[in-house]
């Protein structure tokens, strides 16, 4: 399974906003100056985001983005779905009927994906935005302004 690069620097934005945001709100352009993503590009991701919820806007000549849920609340695999739309890596695992295999009633190879999916949701389940932003935290002495990525 191959995510784009949206889900990973959705996840990098988010953590940015959550370690530096929580004063004020960010523009899109500190995010993408602070993780070395292009503005334009971030953009792009915020408005996903926004969509889902993950981040809310606030209007203004201070606006900006604001985390739009607590960083509890936030999953890596919530982040991975605003953007992919699913996170499983072959589509027959969420909808059977997708499958064009002339072996879908004996289909071996699909309960290798459920597997595979069920452990990459786990994992994903279990880690939050809080934890990414304490581990970082921890990491990087609490206060330094440097580049995430």
């Amino acid at each position: 399974m191959k995510l784009s690069t949206k889900s990973r620097y959705a996840v990098e934005g988010l953590l940015y906003l959550a370690v530096y945001g929580t004063e004020r709100p960010l523009s899109v352009k500190e995010i993408a100056e602070g993780t070395g993503i292009s503005a334009a590009y971030m953009e792009q991701i915020f408005f996903l985001l926004k969509k889902t919820g993950l981040v809310s806007t606030v209007r203004g000549a201070k606006g900006g983005f604001t985390l739009g849920r607590p960083e509890t609340g936030v999953t890596v695999s919530t982040v991975i779905r605003a953007i992919e739309g699913s996170i499983v890596p072959v589509k027959c695992v969420d909808d059977l009927s997708s499958c064009t295999s002339k072996v879908r009633s004996a289909c071996l190879s699909r309960k290798v994906w459920i597997r595979i999916s069920e452990a990459i949701l786990d994992a994903a389940n279990r880690l939050t935005l809080a934890e990414l932003k304490e581990k970082y935290l921890a990491e990087n002495g609490g206060t330094e302004h440097e580049n995430i990525n």
